[in-house]
């Protein structure tokens, strides 16, 4: 008969400090790039050299493309953090349930 072991987290941070980590991480990520977002489509308003608006042109499309993902990224790990920290998730993986001030 097979041994049915239940899987350990093999890092030394906790499943629930990571998922929350990575939250931030990409919300943060999300700000920054709307930031960055902002001072180029100021540029873009205030040039009217048709070299300069294609190069901002093109930095924009690469910074909508990352805000699109780490949109996705926040909303995915987002869930992923609520359920994880429900009663039931803190009890099966052992943690202890940290409360906010």
């Amino acid at each position: 008969m097979m041994e049915n072991k239940k899987p350990e987290f093999g890092l030394e941070h906790s499943v629930i400090s990571i998922v929350s980590e990575l939250h931030s991480y990409f919300r943060d990520l999300q700000s920054f790039y709307k930031i960055a977002q902002g001072d180029i489509v100021s540029k873009l308003e205030s040039t009217n050299d048709e070299q300069k608006q294609a190069e901002l042109e093109a930095k924009l499309k690469t910074i909508n493309e990352k805000i699109d993902y780490f949109h996705v990224l926040n909303n995915a790990i987002s869930i992923a953090d609520v359920v994880l920290h429900t009663e039931a998730m803190i009890e099966e993986l052992g943690e202890k349930k940290t409360t906010s001030i």
